[in-house]
């Protein structure tokens, strides 16, 4: 395959493969899900990208057509003037509300770092190389895509910089196409002296390299909805709407039964957790509190609302109070016993 296709060969491609959502039935109108093979461009507000790149992993985890995926992440950014993380406590707690198991998931979500334009190029190559072997990757996401361009240190051959993070797009564009996995990635926003619609980092050669561009834009404090901006695309007008996200809680479930999915987290606590503890006392009170945890399996079971950990935090604590009741019955007890024998 070339680098250019024809419109028709783009159609059949993107209705060959199942898109991913974004998460939002709103935005999946207005851009039609994310289709393979094409490079999108989301520019705007940062907490607002974050989000999306959030529910978009959780969907691209889902079981396709080759079985279980993966998810390329990468994040460039040079920390001196602008920090790029990655939320991985939202993230983690989102993949739990689509029912996935968390660590499972996780695993699946292989992260690329960069802080340098040289960086960017060579990280990139080796991201080209995981997708190449990784055989089964659903979506590669990329953060400040030409963010380095501008933030790299090196203030002597600039051209040098520009070439690095262009080429590195490029390859990476190109290998996208190549494979049918869709390139979403993040730029920043650039207001423009003779317009009020603000427009991506490095316009031009985005505009000329990215299939589709959407402004995200944040509605206002409290608000549910906030508004996403097409700009352009190859098929659809330039349109806007207002948009919030849905979780589906069946997505990435598995059909495990409550037991064994309690005995792989004691087990991992154990292997975690009890085994580097340093105080015999504590590593023994872990056992106490997986006989507890037993004991209560099916009160557990019944709690379908909680989380696996929040519900041994609590039947813990539980436990913890009702030793506590006990030694103060006792307490209690031999108080009233040595009080009669003064009294006598």
């Amino acid at each position: 395959m070339t680098e250019y296709v024809t419109g028709l060969q783009l159609l059949q491609q993107t209705q060959q493969t199942q898109p991913v959502s974004t998460g939002s039935q709103e935005l999946n109108q207005l851009i039609g899900c994310v289709q393979r093979s094409l490079f999108y461009l989301f520019y705007g507000d940062d907490t607002l990208i974050d989000t999306l790149f959030q529910h978009l992993v959780a969907h691209a985890l889902r079981d396709n057509e080759k079985g279980r995926p993966t998810v390329a992440y990468m994040l460039a950014g040079n920390y001196r003037k602008e920090r790029t993380n990655l939320s991985l406590e939202e993230l983690a707690e989102l993949l739990e509300d689509h029912g996935y198991q968390m660590w499972e998931a996780l695993r699946r979500v292989q992260v690329f770092t960069a802080s340098s334009a040289d960086q960017q190029y060579n990280m990139m190559q080796d991201l080209l190389g995981f997708i190449r072997d990784g055989g089964n990757v659903s979506l590669v996401l990329v953060r400040g895509i030409y963010k380095l361009a501008k933030d790299d240190a090196r203030q002597w051959d600039r051209h040098r910089v520009y070439e690095e993070v262009q080429r590195s797009i490029n390859d990476l564009r190109q290998l996208c196409a190549e494979r049918g996995i869709p390139l979403v990635a993040s730029g920043r926003v650039v207001k423009p002296r003779f317009s009020a619609t603000p427009v991506p980092e490095s316009s031009m050669f985005l505009r000329h390299t990215a299939n589709v561009i959407i402004y995200l834009r944040r509605k206002g404090r409290g608000s549910r909805y906030n508004q996403a901006f097409l700009i352009d695309h190859p098929a659809r007008k330039p349109a806007s709407v207002e948009y919030s996200y849905m979780v589906d809680g069946n997505m990435g479930r598995e059909t495990k039964p409550f037991r064994m999915s309690y005995q792989e987290l004691v087990d991992r606590l154990r292997r975690e957790l009890q085994e580097p503890l340093r105080s015999e006392t504590r590593r023994t009170a872990f056992d106490l509190l997986v006989r507890a945890w037993s004991d209560e399996l099916g009160a557990m079971s019944y709690a379908e609302s909680f989380k696996m950990l929040d519900l041994m935090l609590l039947i813990s604590a539980l436990e913890n109070r009702s030793l506590l009741e006990d030694a103060l019955r006792r307490l209690e007890s031999q108080q009233a016993r040595l009080q009669r024998l003064e009294e006598g």
